[in-house]
């Protein structure tokens, strides 16, 4: 696959994610996807279960959780993406219980893929900046 492929296919996994489109994500996911967490948030991710198993942990916290991509590029078989995450904390995220807050998170993911598949991405969370914006941080000044 090309670069201009791999793009529209994660322009399409993340439209797929603000619209529910599960079965789409599956097919995005090579069958030995790794998905690792650079901050160490959260725990490795192997496979589509537990993938899906992940976004549901989010979809919990977060359930009006949406993705705008701001940067995206690729060459050969990787991508890079900075994007912003936003959501209402509904639900308990990282140790955290419910704030009722808006929350907007930073974000850069790093995908390889395998074809036209992804099959590892390295994700890096502002966690400090979704902490701050709860409460459990003080605020930069």
């Amino acid at each position: 696959m090309g670069t201009e492929q791999n793009i529209t296919n994660v322009k399409r996994g993340i439209k797929a994610i603000n619209d529910r489109d599960w079965s789409f994500i599956q097919k995005l996911l090579a069958s030995n996807f790794i998905r690792h967490d650079l901050a160490e948030a959260f725990d490795e991710v192997r496979g589509h279960e537990s993938f899906a198993d992940f976004l549901q942990l989010v979809l919990k916290a977060l359930p009006d959780y949406r993705i705008q991509i701001e940067d995206i590029f690729a060459a050969e078989d990787r991508l890079a993406m900075r994007f912003t995450a936003s959501g209402t904390h509904q639900g308990e995220l990282l140790g955290y219980t419910p704030t009722g807050k808006t929350v907007k998170i930073s974000q850069i993911n790093l995908y390889r893929f395998e074809g036209d598949k992804i099959a590892e991405t390295w994700q890096l969370m502002d966690v400090a900046g979704f902490l701050r914006q709860i409460g459990a941080l003080p605020t930069l000044q």
